[in-house]
């Protein structure tokens, strides 16, 4: 029985969310937008909308890195790779907060006609250190 009511509170407690809980499970990902919900100016996991892996050319795709362990100074980077390997973009900021949010945002049709369709990728670093990716597949 003890089994049954632990396996009952794992389920359970998976499927509710907190709307309000700003704890971030991912660190980088792919999304349509960033809405502020609560008009508080402040990025909270939450208010992402459309963490997925595939984007179609009418969307918008918005890159998000959270930066947390690095130290004030840091230099941050994000690089957007097509599908052949060639870096298309390059954003770079220094970490001014314990916390920090890199972000970049593109129309998936601008890239796939500059480029071509296929698995785009998405790489985050700390001073020259790949600390995080995020693959996502652009098609028509």
């Amino acid at each position: 029985m003890k089994k049954l009511l632990f396996i009952f509170l794992v389920l359970t407690s998976c499927s509710i969310t907190n709307k309000n809980y700003s704890a971030r499970p991912l660190l980088y990902f792919a999304c349509n937008a960033w809405v502020d919900r609560n008009q508080d100016g402040k990025y909270d996991y939450y208010e992402f909308v459309d963490i997925k892996k595939t984007f179609h050319a009418t969307e918008n795709i918005l890159f998000v890195g959270f930066f947390t362990k690095s130290p004030s100074g840091s230099k941050l980077s994000f690089s957007l790779f097509s599908p052949d390997g060639y870096l298309i973009r390059e954003v770079t900021q220094i970490q001014l907060y314990r916390k920090t949010l890199l972000h970049s945002q593109y129309v998936v049709g601008d890239l796939i006609s500059e480029e071509s369709q296929g698995i785009w990728k998405g790489v985050w670093e700390v001073d020259g250190v790949e600390v995080g990716e995020s693959e996502v597949n652009l098609i028509n």
